[in-house]
């Protein structure tokens, strides 16, 4: 019995102790086992292990045939030059080594009830056999996403309001002084800003990932349109009032609106070039990074 082989070895033992001695046993018993097994079978062909003439080649075949098929009591046996066995397990519990259960590797059987429940570190669950990888997409925060949408709307309502007054009350003598059309074209700058804020905030997870690369484009060609006209138009009503009081001669200098709308023009047009040029060579396109990991301690025992 495993207990009578324990004690005979720890009596012959000379202070060493190697915890393989079990499978050396186990292997010598099988080799024993597989010389008696081709013993048997020549003296089933009258045949005496000392007079087996064969090639060395085919004895080692049927050694070897019954070295693989040898199985004893305990249940153990050999297969693809593994040990196959009924093994132990344990675990500390309270400074003791106790016994949790035993695994069967001939029928691939756990039995965990053989034996003291298992106690696990931090709870009743087995802990996580591997890292938990949890991809998680960085997203912009939707509540301050949607308090930013709502002051966009308002700037872009109190905005359109203004160009409303501005259009209606146009020939009144201090808005006519201001140039109303020039201020027209400040109003949708800022009309097209507050707009592009709106798409500057768009991820993923408001489109979808073939319209994410227009929504990009968009947002450079509004953002750049809006800018253009509101500096622009500003850029050339300051310019015009820089030329009239700069004038030496004190001349009567007018400079039309159409003058300064052809300057908001040229800044346009270098716009579009720009960004033709941009889309043309080096187009927006939706691309996935990984950031740095981040250690969660949800999962932590």
């Amino acid at each position: 019995t495993p207990t009578e082989y324990e004690a005979e070895y720890n009596l012959l033992r000379t202070g060493e102790y190697s915890r393989f001695h079990g499978y050396a046993y186990d292997g010598i018993w099988a080799l024993a086992l597989s010389i008696h097994a081709v013993i048997v079978r020549l003296r089933a062909n009258d045949t005496r292990i000392s007079e087996f003439s064969l090639t060395l080649m085919t004895f080692l075949s049927v050694f070897f045939f019954f070295f693989f098929a040898a199985t004893f009591q305990g249940p153990v046996r050999f297969f693809r030059n593994e040990r196959k066995g009924q093994i132990l397990l344990k675990q500390f519990q309270k400074g003791e080594e106790v016994k949790i259960g035993e695994y069967d590797c001939l029928t691939d059987a756990l039995d965990l009830a053989k034996g003291l429940p298992i106690i696990w570190r931090g709870g009743l669950d087995p802990p996580m056999d591997r890292t938990l990888i949890v991809i998680e997409r960085t997203r912009v925060n939707l509540t301050i996403y949607a308090v930013l949408c709502i002051l966009c709307v308002l700037g872009i309502i109190l905005a359109s309001v203004f160009l409303v007054i501005n259009v209606k009350f146009r020939n009144q003598r201090y808005i006519k002084m201001s140039s109303p059309y020039l201020n027209n074209l400040i109003i949708v700058g800022c009309i097209l800003t507050y707009t592009s804020v709106i798409l500057l905030g768009m991820d993923s997870g408001f489109t979808s990932v073939t319209n994410f690369p227009y929504i990009c484009a968009a947002r450079a060609w509004v953002l750049m349109s809006g800018f253009t006209l509101a500096f622009g138009a500003m850029f050339s009503k300051t310019w015009r009032v820089h030329a009239i009081f700069t004038n030496i001669k004190l001349n009567k200098k007018v400079i039309k609106d159409y003058k300064l709308f052809m300057v908001v023009g040229v800044f346009l047009m270098l716009d579009v070039i720009i960004l033709t040029t941009w889309q043309i060579v080096d187009p927006f396109y939706r691309e996935a990074r990984q950031g740095q990991p981040v250690v969660s301690t949800l999962f932590e025992a």
